[in-house]
């Protein structure tokens, strides 16, 4: 169970990762799960049969410094995710949460919107974080014009891949002529099989463009 920090009054002020206490001068030092450090006085800190503590009423605030580690927003992990169409909501391990929507002209996408969500967070859970992505974005000086990363060019058919399918269209062309004699003349039997070869025409050249 993660124990957790409260202010005088008994709110939450965040979830604990580590208490240390200085030998030297008695100063305490909490770390939160979120990366800040706050240091207080020896007498400022109380504690309960649970682990929690408490900063006591009166304490002198101005010993607590909010120094946040570099790896404040890496320190959470996520815990459970709900997707709410148009939302995407993160719970994680410090307490926290995350909630990312789409625009009414956007599809909802899963994938997108966790990742938007990660994001956000990365970016201190406020609303400005698209802003951060596009600014790094602009910064790189590049220009994507939208195409996926292994999109590439269609090679050109090769001459022999253009000669196979010419044969294939003339031969169709014959069957699909002899499918029209063969109605002209009632003759059934003779449509039946043109038909067939007609098909079978069209589903080879199907192949040769399909290659």
């Amino acid at each position: 169970m993660t124990n957790k920090l409260y202010d005088s009054k008994g709110q939450l002020i965040g979830y604990i990762r580590t208490v240390e206490k200085n030998q030297h001068d008695d100063l305490m030092k909490v770390i939160l799960s979120t990366g800040h450090e706050l240091v207080f006085g020896p007498c400022d800190l109380t504690s309960d049969r649970d682990g929690n503590w408490r900063i006591r009423s009166g304490a002198l605030y101005p010993r607590c410094v909010g120094n946040k580690t570099a790896s404040a927003t890496n320190t959470a992990a996520i815990k459970n995710v709900i997707f709410a169409p148009p939302a995407t909501i993160v719970y994680w391990s410090d307490g926290s949460k995350t909630v990312v929507k789409c625009s009414e002209k956007d599809v909802f996408d899963p994938e997108k919107g966790l990742a938007m969500a990660i994001a956000k967070r990365c970016g201190g859970n406020k609303g400005s974080y698209y802003k951060e992505i596009q600014n790094w974005v602009e910064k790189s000086g590049k220009k994507y014009p939208g195409k996926t990363a292994t999109q590439k060019k269609a090679a050109p058919k090769s001459n022999p891949d253009r000669e196979s399918m010419k044969k294939w269209i003339s031969k169709a062309n014959e069957d699909w002529n002899e499918c029209l004699k063969a109605s002209a003349n009632n003759d059934n039997t003779a449509l039946l099989l043109n038909m067939n070869a007609l098909t079978a025409d069209l589903k080879i050249l199907e192949n040769e463009i399909n290659k």
